[in-house]
C-alpha cells in the first residue's frame, strides 16, 4: 500500500511539473508572439470594417508628421457610410514600409492594434464607447523620413535593391527602400510577386565581402597579435588544396588585416578563416546576430545563415570567411552590423515606430532597446579605422564625400556564371562620432566600389545635409 502511495505521489509530481513547463512556455509565447498573432491578416477580430465601421482607423505619418495614410468617407447613402484608406502622393516612396491590408504587409498590417486603438488605456476606451459616435483609432508615427525615402527611390532608379539607412544609436530607421515598388492605390492591378516582398527585411542575399567585417572582428576577438598576421597572395592562392582567386586575379603581395581589408583581399579573409576555424566564426557570426530569428517590437525579418559545423568543409570554411559559400543576409541585418561597428559594439533593436499619437494629440514616444554587444569597444574601434581607409584609399573610394569621413565596407557577391554579381556596400558615418548607418545592394549591378559605394556616399551625403 505504501509502495502505491509513493508512485502515485511521483506521478502526480511528474504532472504537475509538466503542467508548469507547459503553463511557462504558454506564457513564454504569449509575451514573444501576442502582438504578431493579433496583427495576423487572418485574424478575423481586428480586421477594418469599412462600412459603418465602429472604430476609425488612424492615420499614419513620417517622423515629420507628414501624413502618408489616413481615413476618409465617400458620400453617405442613407443610413450606410463607406469609408476607405486615403494614400497620398507621397507614400508611393514607402510602399513596403507602410504595406496593405489587402495583400497583409507593412505598417497597415503590423500596426494595427495602435491605429484600432487596442493600445489605449481603459478609461479612454471606456469614454470612446460611452460618449463617441465612432470609436478613433491612434496615429502611427513612423520613423521614417519620406523625403529621404523619395530621393532614394529616385537616386537608384530603376535599379533592382535596397537600401536601409538607420541611426546607430537608437535604432531608428530613417529610409527603408525597396525595388521594385508597387502601388498602394491600386485595387484592381494584381502586382508582380517580387514587387510585394520587402527586400530589406526579407531579402535573402549571398554577403560577398561585406562578410570580411564580420570575419575581422572574429579575429580581432580571438586571436593575440592579430596585425601581426600575415599572409601571401598571389591572386590566384593555394591553400591546402584550396584555390582562392582574388577579383581580377590581383596579386595584392604580402598583406596584415588592415591592408587586407582596405583592398578586400580573398586569399587573407580565406586563410584567416582556416586559421581561427569554424568555432570562433560561427560564435562571433551568432553575436551578431546570424542564425537567430529575430523577434523585434516593429519588424518583421528573416534570419541570415551561416551554416558552418564541424562537418563544414576546408574550402566551404575559406569562402564562409570570404563572404561567399552558403551564406545569406538581409540588408537589414548588415545595416545592423554596421550600426554595431558604429555603436562601439553595442547592438540596438531596429526601430520603425516613432511614436504613437492618441486622440487627444498626446504623443508617446517609443524606446529604443539594447539587443546585445557582439565586440568590445576596442574591436569596434579597430574595425572602424579599417574601414575609413577602406573608402580612403581603398575599394570604396568612390563613397568619399568632401567634408564627410565615412567608413565602409564594399562587397560583390557572386550570384552564378550567367549573371553579374550584386554590388553592395555597408557603413556609417561622420566616421569620428557617427549618426547613420547604411546597408545597400544593388542587384546584378556589378561590383560594389563601381556601383554600391557611390550610392552610398550620395545617399549619406544627403542625410547630412538633412540634419542627421
Amino acid at each position: 500500500m505504501k509502495h502505491l502511495k509513493r508512485n502515485m505521489r511521483g506521478a502526480l509530481f511528474i504532472l504537475l511539473g509538466l503542467f508548469l513547463l507547459l503553463t511557462v512556455y504558454f506564457y513564454y509565447n504569449l509575451f514573444l508572439y501576442s502582438d504578431r498573432w493579433f496583427s495576423d491578416p487572418s485574424n478575423a477580430r481586428v480586421r477594418v470594417d469599412m462600412v459603418n465601421p465602429k472604430i476609425i482607423p488612424g492615420s499614419i505619418m513620417d517622423r515629420n508628421q507628414k501624413v502618408l495614410v489616413d481615413t476618409k468617407s465617400t458620400a453617405k447613402n442613407g443610413n450606410t457610410v463607406t469609408y476607405y484608406r486615403d494614400y497620398h502622393k507621397d507614400s508611393k516612396y514607402a510602399a513596403h514600409v507602410i504595406g496593405s491590408g489587402q495583400y497583409g504587409i507593412g505598417a497597415e498590417v503590423l500596426y494595427i492594434r495602435y491605429l484600432l486603438g487596442y493600445d489605449n488605456n481603459l478609461f479612454e476606451r471606456i469614454y470612446q464607447k460611452a460618449f463617441l459616435d465612432q470609436e478613433q483609432g491612434n496615429n502611427v508615427i513612423l520613423t521614417i523620413d519620406i523625403q529621404l525615402q523619395k530621393f532614394i527611390v529616385e537616386a537608384m532608379g530603376k535599379q533592382k535593391g535596397s537600401v536601409v539607412l538607420m541611426r546607430p544609436q537608437t535604432g531608428e530607421i530613417l529610409a527603408m527602400v525597396s525595388q521594385p515598388s508597387f502601388n498602394l492605390s491600386s485595387t484592381y492591378e494584381e502586382p508582380a510577386e517580387e514587387s510585394l516582398l520587402n527586400k530589406a527585411s526579407h531579402g535573402q542575399y549571398s554577403p560577398g565581402s561585406i562578410m570580411k567585417v564580420v570575419t575581422a572582428a572574429a579575429a580581432l576577438e580571438s586571436m593575440d597579435e592579430i596585425q601581426e598576421y600575415t599572409v601571401e597572395c598571389r591572386g590566384v592562392t593555394e591553400f591546402d588544396g584550396v584555390v582562392i582567386t582574388c577579383s581580377g586575379g590581383e596579386a595584392h603581395g604580402e598583406v596584415n588585416l588592415s591592408r587586407a581589408m582596405e583592398v578586400s583581399c580573398n586569399a587573407y579573409f580565406a586563410k584567416l578563416s582556416q586559421e581561427m576555424g569554424w568555432k570562433e566564426l560561427k560564435r562571433t557570426a551568432e553575436a551578431f546576430g546570424f542564425n537567430k530569428d529575430f523577434v523585434f517590437s516593429d519588424i518583421k525579418t528573416t534570419k541570415s545563415r551561416l551554416p558552418v559545423s564541424r562537418q563544414t568543409d576546408a574550402e566551404e570554411l575559406a569562402w564562409s570567411g570570404v563572404g561567399q559559400g552558403k551564406i545569406l543576409v538581409s540588408p537589414l541585418h548588415m545595416a545592423m552590423i554596421a550600426s554595431t561597428i558604429a555603436n562601439g559594439g553595442i547592438m540596438t533593436e531596429p526601430r520603425l515606430i516613432y511614436g504613437i499619437e492618441s486622440r487627444s494629440g498626446r504623443i508617446r514616444l517609443q524606446n529604443s532597446n539594447e539587443l546585445a554587444s557582439p565586440i568590445s569597444t576596442e574591436t569596434a574601434q579597430a574595425l572602424t579605422n579599417m574601414m575609413i581607409d577602406v573608402v580612403e584609399n581603398g575599394t570604396g573610394k568612390k563613397a568619399r564625400t568632401t567634408g564627410l569621413l565615412i567608413a565602409g565596407k564594399t562587397g560583390t557577391a557572386e550570384v552564378g556564371p550567367e549573371d553579374n554579381p550584386h554590388a553592395w556596400f555597408i557603413g556609417f558615418a561622420p566616421a569620428e562620432e557617427p549618426t547613420l548607418a547604411i546597408a545597400v545592394i544593388l542587384e546584378n549591378a556589378g561590383t560594389g566600389g563601381n556601383k554600391a559605394a557611390p550610392l552610398a556616399g550620395k545617399i549619406l551625403r544627403e542625410a547630412v545635409k538633412s540634419g542627421y
